[in-house]
């Protein structure tokens, strides 16, 4: 426990002294006492200090100057004021007193002669045997938390000596405050009703919050919890929650508190750097299913097995993508802006709980998942994912703005390679032409499929009309201009309303379309084959930019 005025005052060199003023600051910590005899503390004051002072520095002080001090003083965090009443001060200007009273400054006198070096010499014994105290228990904590690190200890274990320390249960939260383990049970669930951040002492090296919690099995036992994010590297962050049951903690308890955090972040840390490798090897795998690098079937079946999947079982494979930001395909604009790893992961670890056997590759711009399937039709199994997959959705933070799924026909292990690639046109063709969410099986894709099909950019090129294509190469956002009008059949209104332009500018730009292309909106067959280039123009932009 802390060394306090009070506790100073109980001293044998202190027998004779008076508290003159400041009494509810009896409970003030001391970390130090000095002698001072000049009134420019802001230059050497350290929070906890007591000091001892002849007045000789303040003699000659005006009364608004001694006011002043004394709340120099306070704001800097003094602990205690002792004057020695000596030839420099016979009687304690009021005017001091009042101050220290009013600044909760405990000011104590003591009669001349009382030697400061036995004062001192007194406080600063009882100050380093606690600080030994203090050092002995911070061994005493390392010493535990090193012992069961060498074990490879589970999170629970960590939290079972933090508690066998501290006499507190001990919870720990995942990213989405949800419980991963507790030391007691009943203290797993519980219901925030405030929360509040714990004021930064000297001996505290993390940010901690005090929230008032009821227990979920009993609404009217109510606590309080303090909770500290644990900094992660690579990973998703944690939380350790002390459940101060019947107990306030303390400086020793925050020392055991801090220690804890420091072994829970690099328990994590390896955790994490482990399944970082363990995926690797997966993702490798993986890797060469899908792009068909094995030498025989006996090799590829084998490393499947690892995945535990099976050459007589049938699957599908799925691309899930999330965006956060479009492009639009005629303007020149920057890729879209996908989700980030650390939310493609949380994405899994749900999916996971849909789906056991799930096996997975996160990319950096998309999720693939292997999954096994019945004898469902390609509807069915869409239907039955979509069920599932928006109430993931429904339970990430943040939800993705957009999400691009493509489904492939069912498989098998040998035609991987093949499946890969369908999941993936479904996400980049229709990406190109859809601006809203979508999951779609390969047969979805439609006449898109057909142009995902078409390998050569020159054949694409042949089925745009040349005007339309010269159009684009000169003024591209006209090309969104027909496309907006096209699809809402000719309505100038409608059209606007969807570029956000006034009717009579869109107007002006479909005269100057009509006049370019020297298209006649009344002939089906024109508009048929404007229509078909329209939709096969974003494919062949999109093969340009990546140069494919």
């Amino acid at each position: 426990m802390a060394f306090t005025i009070k506790d100073m005052l109980a001293l044998s060199s202190l027998k004779e002294a008076t508290l003159v003023s400041g009494t509810t600051g009896l409970d003030n910590p001391i970390s130090n006492i000095m002698v001072m005899e000049a009134p420019d503390i802001e230059k050497w004051s350290t929070p906890g200090q007591v000091l001892l002072s002849s007045f000789y520095g303040l003699q000659n002080e005006t009364q608004d100057t001694l006011i002043k001090f004394i709340a120099k003083l306070a704001e800097h965090r003094t602990s205690g004021l002792i004057i020695k009443k000596d030839r420099f001060i016979e009687k304690i200007p009021s005017d001091i007193i009042d101050a220290c009273e009013k600044y909760n400054l405990p000011l104590i006198q003591i009669p001349g002669h009382t030697p400061y070096s036995t004062i001192i010499l007194e406080v600063m014994q009882i100050l380093f045997n606690e600080k030994v105290r203090l050092l002995d228990y911070y061994h005493e904590i390392h010493h535990k938390f090193s012992s069961i690190a060498l074990e490879q200890p589970t999170l629970s274990d960590i939290a079972l000596v933090l508690e066998d320390l501290i006499h507190c249960p001990i919870t720990l939260l995942n990213y989405s405050k949800k419980c991963i383990c507790s030391t007691q049970d009943a203290y797993a669930n519980f219901t925030v009703l405030d929360s509040m951040p714990v004021k930064k002492e000297f001996y505290m090296k993390y940010s901690y919050m005090r929230q008032t919690v009821s227990m979920t099995s009993d609404s009217t036992q109510n606590f309080t919890q303090l909770v500290v994010k644990i900094p992660n590297i690579g990973n998703d962050f944690h939380y350790l929650v002390v459940n101060e049951v019947n107990k306030t903690l303390n400086s020793l308890d925050f020392m055991a508190i801090e220690n804890a955090v420091s072994f829970f972040q690099m328990e994590l840390i390896k955790k994490f750097a482990i399944s970082e490798v363990q995926q690797n090897f997966r993702n490798d795998i993986i890797d060469d299913l899908m792009s068909n690098k094995f030498s025989t079937k006996e090799n590829m079946y084998e490393a499947a097995e690892v995945l535990n999947l099976y050459p007589n079982r049938k699957y599908r494979v799925v691309v899930v993508q999330f965006v956060n930001s479009l492009k639009k395909p005629w303007i020149n604009t920057k890729e879209p802006n996908v989700m980030d790893k650390q939310q493609n992961k949380r994405f899994v670890e749900m999916c996971q709980t849909y789906w056991h056997d799930l096996v997975y590759r996160i990319r950096s711009n998309r999720i693939i998942l292997i999954m096994n399937t019945t004898v469902e039709s390609d509807e069915e199994f869409k239907q039955n994912f979509q069920k599932d997959f928006l109430s993931i959705l429904e339970k990430m933070e943040p939800k993705p703005k957009i999400y691009r799924v493509g489904i492939s026909n069912e498989t098998t292990i040998d035609e991987f390679h093949t499946s890969s690639v369908q999941s993936l046109k479904i996400v980049q063709q229709a990406g190109i032409f859809k601006s809203y969410s979508f999951i779609m099986n390969y047969q979805d894709l439609g006449f898109y499929r057909f142009l995902s099909e078409i390998t050569n950019s020159s054949k694409l090129e042949e089925l745009i009309p040349s005007k339309l294509l010269l159009l684009y190469y000169k003024e591209p956002e006209l090309v969104e201009t027909l496309h907006s009008y096209l699809d809402y059949n000719q309505n100038l209104t409608k059209s606007a309303e969807k570029l956000f332009i006034h009717p009579k500018t869109m107007r002006y730009r479909i005269n100057k379309i009509i006049n370019f292309c020297d298209l006649d909106m009344d002939d089906p067959e024109e508009l048929l084959s404007y229509n078909i280039g329209l939709r096969v123009l974003p494919t062949l932009i999109n093969r340009q930019k990546n140069n494919l």
